[in-house]
């Protein structure tokens, strides 16, 4: 068995459709909650964690960015909004405005030397201090 792999945990809540229990899974874009009489009952829905960001989209201004897993296994943080907005960043965002030029979002990144904000506006350099 591989590290990914998680056996299916019971949740003792019944189906919405079959009255089953239903069971916290993993599949390959991340944990999921689906029927435990599978194949049979097909019910499936994602499962609510909490995204552990509260940052707003720089892009539409209406959703909040949340962490998503690309099918390879990579963590992404996308608007809520998707497929309206299609904005997305790659490192964890920090609801701070930028202080050269104004962009409503910094990204976190970690260097050797430390950990360090940057402006998520591509035309801008922006880079704090070590901390």
């Amino acid at each position: 068995m591989t590290d990914n792999f998680l056996e299916p945990q019971s949740l003792g809540v019944p189906c919405p459709r079959c009255q089953r229990d239903l069971q916290l899974k993993k599949g390959r874009y991340g944990l999921f909650v689906g029927c435990s009489g599978y194949p049979d009952c097909d019910y499936m829905t994602a499962a609510d964690f909490d995204p552990g960001t509260d940052a707003l989209c720089p892009v539409c201004q209406t959703g909040k960015l949340v962490q998503k897993t690309s099918r390879f296994g990579n963590s992404f943080y996308a608007c809520d909004h998707f497929p309206t907005c299609k904005y997305s960043v790659n490192l964890p965002p920090v609801s701070q405005p930028c202080p050269t030029c104004q962009f409503p979002l910094l990204l976190k990144k970690k260097t050797a030397a430390g950990e360090r904000l940057i402006c998520a506006n591509d035309s801008c350099d922006y880079k704090s201090s070590l901390k």
